[in-house]
């Protein structure tokens, strides 16, 4: 069974869009939302859409995806954030392509397609990459901070991940490279968000922490197996 594990915090629109989309999906799943107490409807949302939710009221999407991993039941996860910028529809494909690989991972900079449909998807898939150019240019993957990944159960505790924040996804393709797994990297296109604000783009101190991550870990990063899809 697969495990799909959805973090929030104030995605009332987004989780609807999410949710519709993963209902139609004729897999084998549960759904888990993680919710770090939001303030608007988000939780009785998901609960109207079938989704389970766990409570987390520490703050950090890190320690919210482990807590949706502690709290789930299938062998598979899937991490997908619940703003609707990532489309569930690929999640079957990915689950097929798991059986190649360690990790999959869906990418908007591959194609970069719808990029410039609104003046956050601008920002994020144009301005941001070409500001951080020096550094994101030493990864293999083209979106080593995407939210949507898919991975066994066992492989998300060999990874042994400890960032409590936005910081989990990057320390996640640190660790895939010191352990020379295989990934598998698919094109999705670069959906608007669904109400709100991005949590990322407006935190900068992310960003340059990121730059300093990476800066201390580039040295492993050349070992990661990274196979790129034009299309799936």
């Amino acid at each position: 069974m697969l495990s799909i594990i959805i973090p929030t915090l104030n995605e009332e629109k987004g989780i609807v869009k999410t949710l519709r989309e993963i209902n139609k999906l004729n897999i084998d799943k549960e759904v888990l939302v993680v919710d770090g107490l939001s303030t608007d409807n988000t939780v009785k949302n998901a609960e109207k859409h079938g989704a389970k939710v766990v409570i987390e009221e520490r703050k950090g999407k890190g320690i919210a995806m482990r807590t949706g991993v502690k709290n789930s039941n299938g062998n598979i996860i899937c991490f997908l954030d619940g703003d609707g910028t990532y489309p569930p529809r690929y999640i079957p494909k990915m689950l097929n392509l798991l059986k190649h690989c360690n990790v999959v991972i869906a990418s908007r900079m591959l194609l970069k397609k719808n990029s410039t449909d609104s003046l956050s998807n601008l920002f994020l898939y144009k301005i941001t990459p070409f500001l951080f150019k020096r550094y994101y240019k030493k990864f293999k993957t083209s979106e080593p901070t995407t939210g949507m990944r898919l991975l066994r159960k066992k492989t998300w505790y060999d990874l042994n991940l400890k960032s409590n924040d936005f910081m989990i996804e990057m320390e996640m393709e640190v660790a895939m490279a010191k352990k020379a797994m295989k990934v598998i990297e698919v094109p999705i296109p670069c959906l608007k968000r669904a109400g709100g604000r991005s949590k990322f783009i407006t935190n900068w101190k992310i960003l340059f922490r990121m730059r300093s991550f990476i800066k201390e870990n580039e040295s492993y990063l050349k070992n990661l197996n990274v196979v790129r899809y034009d299309r799936i």
